[in-house]
């Protein structure tokens, strides 16, 4: 009886692989791969079809060689053609906002905001990029795109000459909604984006993307 158990279970194994790879179809042959173009164009139409909109979202700082920072949280605004606010939960009151020209970093707990005209490396790293047309994004990248999971798409973004950042990665919903934005520097260092509960909006005053801080707040341009 000893001689047979090793039988069994081989056979056990062999009808547990076969109902597993039996759940996960190959693709058929032949099957065309997405196209980078369209779900770039699908993006930007997603995300000026309305004045503006908000969503909910997860902010991960990864430094190159180290693991990643504790995620931060809170509500973003977008708004065509380059306008974006940050609001972070948590009792530091931060805040960061573009109005198409300066950002605007403020923290309530230290009485400090921060003015910063940004370079265009840096507004890369912002999600302007759902407001550009697919002419213009292809005019500075090289895109690739590739089925990722649960259903979405990843738009891989590869600068077409050298500079920062390094690569982008955009994961598209069916819809155009992005759902992930990646964004990774010349360093390896690599910031995401988690997006969720997107809805759409009316248009936001100027005051949304540049906010006056209190009176006796410590402004610091740079």
């Amino acid at each position: 009886m000893r001689g047979a158990l090793p039988d069994r279970a081989a056979a056990l194994l062999a009808l547990t692989a076969s109902l597993v790879f039996a759940e996960r179809p190959a693709k058929p042959a032949g099957a065309v791969p997405p196209d980078a173009r369209a779900l770039l164009s699908r993006v930007e139409k997603a995300y000026t079809a309305s004045p503006s909109f908000t969503a909910r979202f997860v902010q991960t700082y990864a430094p190159a060689g180290f693991a990643p920072a504790a995620p931060e949280t809170g509500r973003v605004t977008m708004q065509a053609p380059d306008r974006v606010r940050f609001e972070y939960d948590g009792p530091e009151g931060k805040l960061f906002a573009f109005d198409g020209k300066a950002a605007r970093q403020y923290v309530a707990a230290d009485r400090q905001m921060i003015v910063k005209t940004l370079s265009a490396s840096e507004r890369e790293r912002l999600p302007l990029l759902f407001f550009e047309s697919t002419e213009a994004v292809l005019a500075r990248y090289e895109a690739f795109a590739a089925e990722g999971a649960d259903g979405l798409v990843e738009v891989s973004l590869t600068p077409r000459s050298v500079g920062d950042p390094a690569r982008i990665v955009l994961s598209v919903a069916s819809t155009g909604e992005v759902r992930r934005l990646v964004v990774t520097d010349g360093a390896g260092n690599r910031t995401t984006f988690d997006f969720s509960q997107r809805s759409a909006g009316s248009r936001r005053p100027p005051s949304d993307f540049a906010p006056k801080p209190p009176s006796g707040t410590n402004v610091i341009s740079e």
